[in-house]
């Protein structure tokens, strides 16, 4: 982003952040209560067997408190991040094969469950890597993976790859649901950018999962982007430096050898 934000914008940008993040903590509290009650009623009346109605309209009221829980929590993450208060916390991952065949096992059962295929792709060794693999997975590969369950049709695949490069490693999400219409593309990872979608792919969602995941992958000097040469299904694409904290000291190095080239030019120039 070019734009330069003036301290005024940032104020109140600020403020704003600060107002959703205390309605965010406030709804919090009493969905988890609702939630819980409501799953523990679930157990009683599945154990009973009495009435598949009832079973139906308290399915319905979970799952909508469900969403409503994950809209909470990426207000939250987009609060924190754009405040720059999101905490974090980077570390050797020697084996990042291993990280990714975890969220595998993670989504297994699911995927099973809808008869998707959900595999692991290595296509190079992998180097130790320095990443905040914690918040990578959660805000990151967990979310592009959620999604791609989601919309996926039963019978199809899901693919989580990963690739070395000399500076960079390449994370992609591939899956063979319906796609983002390229009209779209250019919108899924703005903030609450699927408010102005209505396609299958779309339809379902806060608009702040891909813009979160967007913001943390920015922030740790990578980049995420769709593939957009992809005309089935959807590939998203998350390339990060193989050192995080290494490359953001040479950036600084960089930044301050041109300015102690600029300080030598206009002493030749008096």
């Amino acid at each position: 982003m070019n734009a330069i934000i003036t301290d005024n914008e940032k104020a109140i940008i600020d403020k704003h952040n600060r107002i959703l993040s205390t309605i965010s903590h406030d709804l919090k509290s009493p969905m988890i209560a609702l939630l819980g009650f409501s799953r523990i009623l679930l157990r009683e009346i599945e154990a009973t067997n009495e009435n598949q109605r009832w079973l139906d309209m308290l399915k319905i009221i979970i799952d909508s408190g469900e969403d409503m829980f994950g809209l909470i929590e990426d207000i939250l993450t987009m609060a924190k991040m754009e405040a720059g208060k999101e905490m974090v916390e980077f570390e050797l991952i020697e084996d990042l094969a291993k990280e990714l065949i975890g969220i595998e096992k993670t989504f297994g059962c699911e995927a099973k469950a809808k008869e998707i295929d959900l595999s692991v792709v290595i296509k190079s060794h992998l180097p130790v890597v320095r990443w905040d693999m914690k918040r990578l997975r959660y805000h990151v590969l967990n979310n592009l993976v959620s999604n791609a369950l989601k919309f996926t049709p039963s019978g199809g695949h899901i693919v989580i790859s990963a690739e070395a490069f000399e500076k960079t490693v390449l994370l992609k999400v591939t899956d063979t649901g319906p796609g983002i219409p390229a009209e779209m593309q250019d919108k899924i990872f703005k903030r609450f950018g699927h408010t102005e979608m209505c396609s299958e792919r779309t339809k379902k969602g806060d608009g702040l999962g891909l813009y979160n995941a967007h913001l943390f992958v920015t922030q740790h000097s990578g980049r995420i982007s769709l593939d957009k040469s992809v005309h089935h299904g959807a590939t998203f694409l998350i390339e990060l430096p193989v050192d995080i904290l290494k490359q953001q000291e040479e950036g600084q190095s960089n930044i301050e050898d041109k300015k102690i080239k600029t300080i030598n030019r206009h002493k030749l120039l008096l």
